[in-house]
């Protein structure tokens, strides 16, 4: 398997490593962790991955091939918040410094890739119980429509917390970064 590195995320990683000490580790294993779900579940498919790019929406696995079904999408998506949920489960009775922000990085993890945002986990898992449901067509427009504003509201969170609290400068670049890649990727 082939794994590739966007400049943008080691941008990200640089301005992450200046939140503090036990962040970024903590960050990288939280997304490790949710990453090894996405490959298990494709093992258990027998999904062959032929490249991992890591890019600012964490990574991305490219099959060999297509996927068999809406359905072993559905379950691949799944599997990365699914794994994040159960190692911030696990870690909920410990209270180091490094537990602690190991889970809260899971599940902030977790509950930030099942927004239901093009590319994202819950964006992933929304096409596909649409496309089962109605055409493709109309479960894309569906997506796009919850992009939209599942990014907008983010971004208006994110801003105003940064303007509040001088926090999560990160996460308003990223926002924004991610609601000027939809507008651009949309014809």
């Amino acid at each position: 398997m082939k794994i590739r590195i966007t400049p943008a995320t080691v941008l990200l990683l640089l301005m992450q490593a200046f939140e503090g000490k036990v962040l970024l580790p903590a960050g990288l294993l939280a997304a490790l962790f949710h990453e090894c779900g996405h490959l298990l579940a494709a093992h258990a498919l027998g999904v062959k991955i032929k490249q991992m790019e890591i890019d600012l929406l964490g990574a991305k696995l490219y099959p060999k091939g297509m996927l068999p079904s809406y359905h072993a999408e559905l379950l691949l998506a799944a599997a990365g918040p699914l794994f994040s949920l159960l190692l911030g489960i696990f870690l909920l009775p410990h209270d180091g410094a490094f537990a602690v922000a190991v889970r809260d990085a899971t599940f902030s993890f977790a509950l930030f890739n099942l927004l239901p945002i093009k590319d994202f986990d819950g964006g992933r898992i929304l096409l596909s119980l649409l496309a089962q449901r109605t055409t493709l067509k109309a479960a894309e427009r569906a997506l796009c429509v919850t992009s939209y504003l599942s990014l907008l509201l983010l971004f208006l969170l994110s801003s105003c917390v940064l303007l509040c609290y001088g926090q999560n400068l990160a996460l308003t670049v990223l926002t924004a970064s991610l609601f000027a890649k939809l507008f651009l990727t949309q014809s």
